[in-house]
């Protein structure tokens, strides 16, 4: 009895111990068929950001089940699996067989990448996995065209190079994180340094209100107008991107009070204001720098340091992976919004991680406001993070491409073509053809070719930018770091007056802020595009050559011109030397 008993009490020991033992986790990682699955027949998971916080639910499904819902556009799975140590000398991929709809992955909250409808498809994931703890894949399928889903994931080591795809994300079929507001359609922006103002101040500009409206325009960009910091201080005044402190104006602009008579004077005449907010980096010798050290990015040494790139000494980088530090830059912003700016464009942004603009817009989203931010970048991701608008850099290369001599005209319309396919539908382009970085645009390319590009940024998508005293004769360009004497009554008429009217063009013509871009047969003199809308189709036409240009299409009627150019016949265009004109 007594040794049937000591039987007992060990085989109890032996499974007690491999109960209690922790099992050993595979490597790579195991995937398995079951997923946690939700239907989005609201198409709200995006905003909802299911992709963190995934709905409760009771639903397994796999990702290659039957559609049960026809009224639903999407479908979501997750799966949370074990992750134990992760081999350093290996990469890590997601390995995708039979993507047969436009699907989305996220791997821990963060966006892996877009696929669309191919037979395999593997991603290094080697980056985002945790080790020792538990992962969680989430999958957002489209219904698109009878088909759906995507027959098999596994994680695999170390992939032969032949089985990765190299593969440019497909941002066009992505949504929009935030909706903007309906006026943003109709945005024409100018750029406005206070410095360079004669005065420079907020009251110079305040005098310079009927001139904007004269321009059409119906939204400011003021460039940083805080207190600039003293230590490490570049030329004579400094950089306004160096900023001492973000809840005040710099005493040079002018008071608070001033900058409040300012913006009312501004939204009398129906002009938003847009404030150039620096999010990135603050002056050396900003009291964050002393009071809150944790602010700031440092090297292996403990030092505070310069951005990646940055040549001067003025600034500190920011640790934007700091929560406090983030609150912060939102109080920054709260604060502006209560003295009425209606606008961010936010300095630094294109070396942000995205993920930072949407917690800035669920932020704003929260306090009940809804203010347009502009990055200034040109990344497509920041619009599907929160951002409303990016920088149309690639047009901007074009304009100087063409004048350089390295490109012919056809380069205008698939720049354009290329911009359409690059972004999410219905994404905000700022286009331009100078700004505070680049050369100015009737000094470096010429007045004619100045002029064709002025045509361009207000016929093609998008958001129209003009910089502070392109409507000059000859504007100088002004200096960053000290104050550039400028003529403000050399006014360049003929620059003037099509400003002006391009403006009000754009504002009556829903085809232009609406429409489609098209791309037209275009030459290598005769550039051009096709904006649809409805049931019209508009042809934008210019001619870079120093000849007049005859032109085939079955159109009717000049719609606008540069005077000369347009229809002749039914047919026929001719547009005179660096002419344009809209035909139907």
């Amino acid at each position: 009895m007594k040794f049937k008993f000591t039987i007992i009490l060990f085989l109890t020991a032996i499974l007690l111990l491999f109960s209690c033992a922790e099992k050993t986790i595979p490597d790579p990682p195991l995937l398995t068929d079951k997923w946690i699955t939700v239907y989005d027949s609201d198409a709200k998971g995006i905003t909802q950001t299911w992709y963190k916080e995934f709905p409760s639910t009771n639903f397994l499904g796999s990702t290659w089940d039957d559609w049960q819902m026809p009224n639903a556009r999407y479908r979501w799975h997750k799966q949370r699996f074990k992750v134990g140590e992760l081999d350093s000398t290996s990469h890590y991929y997601l390995s995708c067989n039979t993507i047969a709809s436009p699907s989305l992955i996220w791997l821990n909250g963060t966006l892996l990448d877009q696929v669309n409808y191919t037979q395999s498809y593997a991603i290094d994931i080697s980056s985002s996995l945790v080790k020792n703890d538990y992962n969680e894949l989430v999958i957002r399928n489209e219904y698109a065209d009878d088909s759906f889903g995507i027959h098999e994931l596994k994680i695999k080591k170390n992939l032969d190079d032949t089985c990765l795809i190299e593969k440019k994300m497909d941002y066009n079929s992505m949504p929009l994180y935030h909706e903007y507001q309906s006026y943003v359609n109709n945005l024409i922006i100018y750029e406005a340094f206070p410095r360079h103002f004669s005065g420079g101040n907020f009251t110079a500009i305040q005098n310079m209100t009927s001139r904007l409206n004269q321009l059409g325009i119906n939204m400011i960009w003021l460039m940083p107008i805080h207190p600039i910091g003293q230590s490490h201080k570049v030329g004579s005044l400094g950089s306004p991107y160096a900023v001492r402190d973000y809840f005040t104006t710099n005493f040079r602009y002018g008071s608070m009070t001033k900058f409040s008579s300012l913006r009312s004077m501004l939204h009398r005449n129906h002009i938003k204001l847009m404030l150039d907010a620096p999010i990135s980096t603050s002056a050396v010798d900003h009291s964050w720098v002393r009071d809150y050290p944790n602010y700031y990015m440092k090297d292996e040494q403990g030092n505070m340091i310069q951005p990646a790139g940055y040549k001067n000494k003025d600034v500190f980088a920011f640790d934007m992976s700091n929560p406090s530090l983030i609150r912060k830059i939102e109080s920054y912003l709260d604060f502006w919004l209560e003295q009425g700016v209606d606008a961010f464009r936010l300095n630094g942004s294109k070396n942000i991680n995205a993920d930072i603009f949407q917690e800035f817009r669920d932020h704003f989203t929260d306090e009940g406001q809804d203010p347009f931010l502009l990055s200034d970048g040109s990344q497509a991701d920041h619009l599907l993070f929160g951002l409303d608008a990016v920088s149309g850099d690639a047009l901007y290369k074009a304009f100087r491409d063409i004048s350089d001599g390295k490109a012919d005209a056809r380069l205008i319309g698939a720049t354009l073509a290329e911009e359409i396919k690059a972004y999410p539908q219905n994404s905000k382009i700022v286009h331009y053809e100078e700004n505070h970085e680049t050369p100015r645009a009737m000094r470096s390319m010429g007045i004619d070719e100045h002029h064709l590009a002025l045509f361009t940024i207000f016929t093609a998508p998008g958001i129209p930018m003009i910089y502070c005293g392109e409507e000059l004769n000859n504007p100088p360009k002004m200096s960053l770091y000290s104050k550039t004497d400028i003529n403000w009554y050399n006014i360049h008429w003929p620059t003037y007056n099509l400003i002006s009217k391009l403006s009000k063009f754009r504002k009556e013509s829903s085809i232009l802020t609406h429409g489609d871009l098209h791309q037209i047969a275009d030459t290598k003199a005769i550039g051009g595009f096709s904006r649809r809308y409805r049931n019209e189709t508009w042809f934008v036409l210019m001619n870079y050559s120093n000849i007049e240009q005859s032109y085939q299409i079955d159109v009717k009627t000049t719609v606008f011109s540069d005077g000369v150019s347009g229809v002749v016949e039914n047919g026929k265009v001719k547009l005179k030397a660096k002419g344009y004109c809209v035909v139907k």
